[in-house]
């Protein structure tokens, strides 16, 4: 087996790693987004938090991004150090899809100024 090849293996279990670790703060922010009740507010009303949520989405890319920066930077590659930056702003925007936010941190089925209002 030839060391490139081994290392696009490494590279690819390093990316999955990072992704599947992401899930963790990603399934938070959904959380935060919307609070107890979920997004209809159903029960205790709707509770968003557009700030931890955009926190909690930076976090879950830099946790995707993590361990394929540190291969990057145990082996001081440039390629794969901007490759990790790539996938830190891809899983961000990923993430937020996945949980239905938009750039605010605010539900996307809730009206901004609405979810402004819910977070005081």
């Amino acid at each position: 087996m030839s060391d490139g090849a081994f290392s696009g293996r490494v590279v690819a279990l390093l990316v999955l790693l990072g992704l599947a670790l992401a899930v963790v703060p990603t399934l938070a922010a959904g959380f935060v987004m919307c609070g107890v009740s979920g997004c209809t507010g159903g029960g205790f009303g709707v509770s968003t938090d557009p700030g931890l949520t955009r926190i909690l989405l930076v976090v879950a890319g830099l946790t995707a991004a993590l361990p394929l920066g540190a291969y990057a930077a145990a082996h001081r590659s440039g390629v794969l150090a901007l490759s990790a930056l790539g996938l830190a702003v891809v899983s961000t925007l990923v993430a937020g899809l996945v949980i239905g936010s938009d750039v605010a941190g605010c539900p996307r089925t809730l009206d901004s100024a609405a979810c402004r209002d819910e977070s005081r």
